[in-house]
């Protein structure tokens, strides 16, 4: 159910588990799907999201006082995973709250509850190598993320151990500010499917219905997280889909 290369783009958005407030996260991802989503990162909170800008640490850190966790993340998505089949979960955390979980564990965990795969940024290539075999028996992709400073030798393994689809991080930074997309980000993205032929996710910066024409034709997935995350908690979750279905709508 993830996207192949060269179909058409399709927009990724986002939950933070526990904000607005657990009771809020399915009846605001009904509203994305709603809205023509099929592709939701559900994300557990940290304390220290170290590629997140403002919104998306903002949004942890009150996720986090109102009980949001890896344990109330995996009990969501079993709920949204059966009520919305047609619809692609994907888990979304940062290392540390996974490692006491234990990796292993977590991966049949998540393939239990339905979830597609798994974004970590932190979590370095040689790292995801050895758990290739379980991931590619369960389902459970690992969706591997790429930069603009990411290396020739670097890309090609990564682009061999990702599955599903490769995120491509549109520039230097953290989440939440405006990317340009001109003729540097083209030649990045040539160089990037050099070493892949998984259809391509980008984010970091996506924002607009200008920027989602711009990637049209060159990615597969526009991820348009801290953007609606940022609607989330100026309008309110109704308001956002709302939002995020013009987007869906635009392209």
């Amino acid at each position: 159910m993830l996207p192949e290369e060269g179909s058409d783009l399709q927009i990724m958005s986002h939950a933070v588990v526990g904000y607005p407030s657990l009771e809020e996260n399915q009846p605001a991802i009904d509203g994305l799907v709603r809205a023509g989503v099929k592709l939701i990162e559900l994300q557990v909170p940290f304390s220290d999201p170290v590629a997140d800008g403002a919104t998306l640490v903002n949004a942890c850190h009150q996720a986090l006082q109102r009980g949001g966790s890896l344990a109330t993340a995996l009990d969501l998505a079993k709920q949204v995973c059966q009520r919305h089949p047609q619809v692609s979960f994907i888990l979304m955390s940062y290392l540390n709250p996974l490692f006491r979980f234990g990796l292993e564990d977590l991966i049949g965990a998540a393939a239990e509850a339905g979830l597609k795969g798994m974004i970590i940024p932190d979590l370095p290539v040689e790292n995801v190598e050895p758990l290739l075999p379980l991931c590619d028996d369960l389902g459970i992709a690992p969706i591997l993320m790429v930069t603009p400073n990411t290396p020739e030798h670097r890309l090609e393994r990564i682009g061999r151990a990702a599955r599903g689809m490769l995120y491509v991080v549109a520039r230097q930074g953290v989440t939440g500010k405006q990317s340009q997309w001109g003729e540097e980000f083209r030649c990045y993205l040539q160089r990037v499917r050099r070493y892949t032929d998984l259809p391509l996710a980008v984010g970091f910066g996506v924002r607009s219905e200008a920027d989602l024409h711009a990637l049209q034709g060159q990615a597969e997935v526009a991820a348009v997280c801290s953007k609606y995350i940022e609607w989330q908690t100026s309008l309110g979750s109704e308001r956002a889909a709302a939002k995020l279905a013009e987007l869906t709508a635009a392209i």
